[in-house]
Order: structure tokens, then sequence, then C-alpha cells
């Protein structure tokens, strides 16, 4: 569960989110956190637009968030790319911006459902 505080929220601690990415609930809305390649957090809905699935129990590989389900792929903009390594410019993660403080991941707000 996400701690609110008045300049953001606080979802997980960054060791949580290197080891695997890490479901997370903000304002109603479930979220999936883990470190892109350059170390720096990742956040995004926790839902796979291709076919729904929580990306949660996908894992990271070359930089990229897989789902679990068809296996598609979500770069660290969450721009899709199939399992068949073609990009699918319509199909796209919704991304938070987040950062770290306090060896914590943050988002500016809570985000909102729907």
């Amino acid at each position: 569960m996400a701690d609110v505080a008045g300049d953001g929220v606080r979802l997980c601690g960054v060791a949580d989110a290197r080891e695997r990415p890490l479901r997370v609930v903000a304002g109603g809305q479930a979220l999936v956190v883990w470190m892109g390649s350059d170390g720096g957090p990742r956040v995004f809905a926790d839902r796979c637009p291709h076919r729904d699935a929580r990306l949660s129990a996908g894992y990271v590989a070359d930089g990229r968030l897989v789902c679990p389900f068809h296996l598609w792929a979500f770069d660290e903009s969450g721009r899709a790319v199939g399992p068949d390594g073609v990009a699918r410019p319509a199909c796209a993660a919704r991304r938070f911006d987040a950062h770290v403080r306090d060896g914590a991941v943050w988002i500016d707000a809570a985000p909102r459902i729907g």
C-alpha cells in the first residue's frame, strides 16, 4: 500500500522494486513498480493494454517489462513490442513519472481511477 505525503506518494522501497516488478495500490489504482536499465524507477498501471493481464506478474528482460500472458514487452516509456519483435505503437502501458527519494520510489500524486 502506498503512503501519501503532502508532496507525493511513496510507493515502495527501491530495494523491493529491484528484486522483481512489484504491485502497489495508490489512490485505488493498481500500479507496477520496476527498475529501468539506468537503475531508475518506472511506474505503469498494473494492466497490460493488450489483454488486461497483471504486468506485475511478469519480469524484466533487456530493459523491458514483459507481460506474462502473451509475452508482450513494454519499454521504459510504455511502448509495446510484440513477442515477434514488431513495435505496436497503438498499444502502450499507462506510465507515471517516478523518482527516488530517501531510498524509496515516489510519484507526484496518487493516480485517479479511470
